[in-house]
C-alpha cells in the first residue's frame, strides 16, 4: 500500500535539490526545500507540491522546522564541503526521530603532474605564499577570507562566485572587485573555463573535488590544456551514520523514495544508433540521449565515442541476457542508453529489446547507418541496391551478387572477403568490380576499387563497407523448372521433374528458407531448391560415393553455390547444421522417425515433405500422427505420371513408379 502524501523535507540549493525537484513535481508529494538564498530559491522548479523555504538556519532552527512540518524523510542534498550545515540537519533529524538521507557526491579524482592536492584551504594559502602569478580561485566567498593573506592578493587573485548581491558585496569588501572578481551561476564547461584561465593568464586554479555536478573534471581539463597547475581541496568526511539512516547517490535515493510513494515510473531504455563511427556523424538526439541518461551500455568500441560527447557512468555489454542481469543489480537507473553502430534498423542487436516495450518505455534513436553513408560517398542511389550484412553471422554473398547488379554488404574480417574472391576467380568472373570503404567517417577513411584478383593481395581494415557491381547480372525466376535431361546423372536415383516440382510446391520456400534434403540422390531437388532460396542456404545429405559426386558436379553446372553437401547417414550427420526452417527426405534408410525427432529438437515449426515409394514408408504415417500429434495438417497425395515416348509411328504414354508426397509442419500447405 503507498504512503499518504505527507512530505519530504530537502536541504540544499545545490544541483542534487534542483534535480530531486525535477522528479518529483507534480507528482503529489509534498517536497518542501530549504535554500541559503533567494538565488537558490530561483532555480527551484515551480509546483503546486513543492515549497520553498529560504535562510540560513542553525540546528535549533533545523530542529523547530521538523517539528512543524513532520516530514516522513528528510534529505541532506547540501554540498560536500559544507560540514556544518550537514552536521546541524543530522544531529536535528536524531532529535525529532525523523529518518535521514544523505545524498553523496561521486569523488572524481584527478592524478597528474599539473594536480596537487591539500587537506584544508589553509594549506593552500600557505601554498600560494611561495609562489607567483595569477590565482583563479572558485571554491566559494564562504572562505574567501583566508586568501586575503596571501602577499599581492588584491592583484593576483580572481574570485569566482555566485552573482547574488550579497555575495557580491561580501568579496568587495575583502578587496575582490573589478577584473578580480567574476560573477557567474555554473557549472561551466571545459571551453569556458579553458578561455578564462587563457585570459586572465592564470598561472594556478584553486578548485574543491565536488564532482560531476560541480563541474571538477572540466576545470581539471581546461587548466591542464592551459598550462595551468590545479590545487585542489579534499574532501571532508562524510558524517558516521546510525541505524535507520541512509547514505545514497541521487538516483537510488530518487528510486527509494518513489518507491516508498508508489511513484515509480517506467524505466527508459534509448535504442541509440551512433553512426558510422566518427563524433561528426552522430546526430544531435542521439548526443542529448546520452547526456541525460542515467547509463550507458554498450560495447567498449562504441563506449569510447559515447565519452567524447557525455561522460556519464558506462558499462560494456550489449547482449540482451548480459543487459537484462546488469539492470536487475542496478534498479536506480531508470534512463538507460543502449548504444549500437550505424542504425538501430539495419542488422542490429537493437531488436531484441523491442520486445521489451511494456514494462519499459523504448524510445528508438535513429543513426546513420554505414551503408548509406558509404552509398553517398559513391554517388550510388539505394533503391536498387541489395543490403546484406557478414557481421557476427553466415552469409552466403555470391548466389545475391550473381543475380543483381549491386550488393552492399558489411564484412565481418578480410576472410570473408577473401572467400568471396576466391569464388569469382573459380567462376572466371573478373569483370565484378569491388568498391571497399574501411574506417568511414574517420580522418583517415579510405576507399579503393579493383577486382578479385587486387583485394585478395590486399589488407582491408575489419567491419568495413564493400559494395559489389556485377555488370552482367543472371536473371532469376520465382521456381526454376529445369528438365531431367539437364542435370548430370549416373546410376543413382533421382526425383523426376513433375515430382520434383509438386515436392518444391509443397514445401513453399521463401527467399531465405533453410532446406535439408535428405537422401538427396543426384541433388535435382536441392539444386532446384537452392536456385530459388538465394537468400538462405541447402544441406544435401547423402551417403552414397557416386551421389555426392552428381550433387557437386550439378550444384557447379547451375551455379547453385548456396548448397552444401554432407555426407553421411541421417540423422546421425544432422548435428552443428544450421536449424532448419524446411526438409524434404527422399530416402530415410529406415530411419524416418529418428530424422524427424532430430529436426524437431532444432525447429519444431519446421516444414516437412516426404517423397514415398514404398508402402513400409506410407506404413509409418500412423505413427508419425501418433508420436507427434500437434502435425493435424498432414496431407498425403498419390500421383501417377506417364510421359509420351515415341515407339515406331506410335506415341505411347510411360507409366512412371506412382510416388505418395506426404506434408505436414510448418503451418498449412499452400
Amino acid at each position: 500500500m503507498s504512503k499518504k502524501m505527507a512530505g519530504i523535507l530537502v536541504f540544499g540549493g545545490t544541483t542534487e535539490g534542483r534535480l530531486l525537484a525535477e522528479e518529483f513535481r507534480d507528482t503529489g508529494v509534498e517536497l518542501h526545500i530549504c535554500v541559503a538564498t533567494e538565488y537558490g530559491a530561483s532555480l527551484i522548479p515551480q509546483s503546486p507540491n513543492i515549497f520553498v523555504h529560504c535562510g540560513r538556519m542553525q540546528e535549533e532552527e533545523i530542529e523547530e522546522m521538523l517539528g512543524e512540518l513532520a516530514p516522513e524523510y528528510c534529505l541532506d542534498t547540501t554540498h560536500p564541503y559544507a560540514e556544518d550545515i550537514t552536521k546541524n540537519v543530522l544531529q536535528a533529524c536524531r532529535k525529532r526521530n525523523t529518518p535521514y538521507i544523505r545524498i553523496s557526491r561521486v569523488s572524481e579524482e584527478k592524478s597528474g603532474s599539473g594536480i596537487l592536492y591539500f587537506d584544508s584551504i589553509e594549506a593552500v594559502v600557505e601554498y600560494l605564499g611561495l609562489t607567483v602569478g595569477t590565482i583563479l580561485i572558485t571554491t566559494g566567498s564562504r572562505d574567501l577570507e583566508k586568501y586575503t593573506a596571501i602577499k599581492g592578493y588584491r592583484e593576483r587573485c580572481v574570485a569566482r562566485v555566485l552573482p547574488t548581491f550579497s555575495v557580491l558585496e561580501k568579496c568587495q569588501s575583502l578587496g575582490f572587485e573589478g577584473r578580480n572578481l567574476i560573477g557567474m551561476q555554473g557549472p561551466f564547461s571545459e571551453e569556458l573555463n579553458f578561455c578564462m584561465l587563457k585570459q586572465m593568464q592564470a598561472s594556478y586554479l584553486v578548485t574543491k573535488n565536488a564532482g560531476k555536478e560541480g563541474g571538477f573534471q572540466e576545470k581539471c581539463e581546461a587548466a591542464l590544456r592551459a598550462g595551468v597547475k590545479v590545487l585542489v581541496v579534499g574532501r571532508p568526511q562524510e558524517p558516521v551514520l546510525g541505524e535507520g539512516e541512509r547514505m545514497l547517490d541521487l538516483p537510488e535515493a530518487v528510486l527509494w523514495l518513489k518507491e516508498q510513494y508508489g511513484k515509480v515510473p517506467k524505466r527508459k531504455l534509448y535504442l541509440i544508433g551512433m553512426g558510422p563511427g566518427a563524433q561528426s556523424q552522430l546526430t544531435k538526439e542521439a548526443a542529448e540521449c546520452l547526456k541525460s541518461s542515467d547509463v550507458i551500455l554498450g560495447a567498449k568500441r562504441l563506449l569510447a565515442l559515447c565519452r567524447e560527447v557525455s561522460d556519464q557512468p558506462a558499462h560494456s555489454c550489449y547482449r540482451r541476457d548480459e543487459v537484462t542481469a546488469y539492470l536487475q543489480e542496478h534498479p536506480a537507473y531508470r534512463k538507460v542508453a543502449l548504444v549500437y553502430s550505424g542504425d538501430i534498423g539495419f542488422y542490429s542487436g537493437a531488436k531484441e529489446f523491442i520486445a521489451l516495450e511494456g514494462e519499459n518505455e523504448v524510445h528508438p534513436v535513429s543513426g546513420i547507418s554505414s551503408v548509406a553513408y558509404f552509398l553517398n560517398r559513391l554517388l550510388l542511389p539505394w533503391e536498387d541496391v541489395k543490403f546484406v550484412s557478414c557481421h557476427g553471422r553466415k552469409c552466403d554473398l555470391l548466389p545475391l551478387i550473381l543475380e543483381r547488379k549491386r550488393v552492399c554488404a558489411l564484412l565481418g574480417g578480410k576472410e570473408d572477403l577473401d572467400k568471396i574472391c576466391r569464388e569469382f576467380l573459380a567462376l572466371g568472373r573478373l569483370d565484378i568490380q569491388i568498391i571497399v570503404g574501411e574506417r568511414l567517417s574517420y580522418p583517415d577513411e579510405r576507399i579503393r576499387k579493383g577486382t578479385a584478383e587486387y583485394f585478395l593481395k590486399e589488407e582491408i581494415a575489419s567491419l568495413s563497407v564493400v559494395v559489389f557491381e556485377n555488370p552482367k547480372p543472371n536473371q532469376s525466376k520465382e521456381m526454376t523448372e529445369i528438365p531431367d535431361e539437364k542435370f548430370v546423372r549416373g546410376k543413382v536415383p533421382m526425383t523426376k521433374q513433375e515430382i520434383r516440382s509438386l515436392s518444391l510446391i509443397k514445401l513453399s520456400l521463401p527467399k531465405d528458407a533453410v532446406l535439408y534434403d535428405i537422401g538427396a540422390g543426384t541433388g535435382t531437388v536441392a539444386v532446384e531448391a537452392a536456385l530459388h532460396c538465394r537468400e538462405g542456404s541447402v544441406f544435401a545429405v547423402e551417403q552414397n560415393e557416386e551421389g555426392i559426386t552428381l550433387i557437386q558436379e550439378n550444384r557447379k553446372r547451375f551455379g547453385a553455390f548456396n548448397l552444401t553437401v554432407i555426407k553421411g547417414t541421417a540423422p546421425d550427420c544432422l548435428d552443428g547444421l544450421q536449424s532448419p526452417s524446411h526438409v524434404f527426405i527422399g530416402g530415410s534408410n529406415g530411419r524416418l522417425l529418428d530424422i524427424i525427432r532430430c529436426v524437431r529438437e532444432k525447429n519444431k515449426q519446421a516444414r516437412f515433405v516426404i517423397n514415398a515409394v514404398t508402402l513400409e514408408t506410407m506404413a509409418q504415417i500412423p505413427e508419425i500422427l501418433k508420436q507427434f500429434p500437434e502435425y493435424d495438417n498432414l496431407e498425403v497425395v498419390q500421383v501417377n505420371i506417364a510421359k509420351g515416348r515415341e515407339l515406331g509411328a506410335y506415341h505411347l504414354m510411360m507409366a512412371q513408379n506412382p510416388v505418395c508426397i506426404i506434408s505436414f509442419g510448418g503451418g498449412e500447405s499452400r
